[in-house]
């Protein structure tokens, strides 16, 4: 398979990837690799308004934070997010506790990746997949895949 070289072909690749995971790091590390480092994909981010998506992603990252300090109380702080409204893709960074969390979201899919990792090297690097549920608590309307699992 050739790889893609516009910008919507990328995102449908790492949306491709998001699915049909086992080990999240891939998708993740496209994400950054490739993702990221795109000019097109840069230029074409807006801050995202949807208070809606930036609770999800805070949420998230904190019940991962919960996984590795049960107990854990606190609240994460958004750093940026945003909006790619042709693809109806966000992504964003959150601190929570201290590490740094990395989140992207696909609306069609309603179904996230993200990623949580300490800022000391060698510490532990979480991943989970989320989907989202509607109705109920919006603070934990969502659902985790670990690497290997599938909901």
């Amino acid at each position: 398979m050739t790889k893609p070289t516009d910008l919507a072909g990328k995102i449908d690749h790492l949306k491709s990837m998001l699915v049909q995971a086992t080990d999240f790091d891939q998708p993740m590390g496209y994400f950054f690799d490739v993702l990221a480092l795109d000019q097109a994909f840069r230029d074409r981010g807006r801050p995202l308004k949807d208070a809606a998506i930036k609770t999800r992603f805070r949420t998230v990252l904190e019940a991962m934070q919960q996984q590795i300090m049960p107990g854990w109380t606190g609240e994460g702080r958004m750093i940026s997010a945003f909006w790619l409204k042709d693809y109806g893709f966000a992504h964003g960074a959150c601190t929570v506790a201290e590490r740094l969390g990395v989140t992207f979201y696909f609306r069609d899919l309603d179904m996230g990746l993200s990623t949580l990792a300490s800022l000391r090297p060698g510490d532990q690097v979480l991943f989970a997949r989320f989907s989202v549920q509607e109705g109920g608590d919006p603070d934990k309307n969502y659902q985790f895949d670990r690497p290997g699992r599938r909901h």
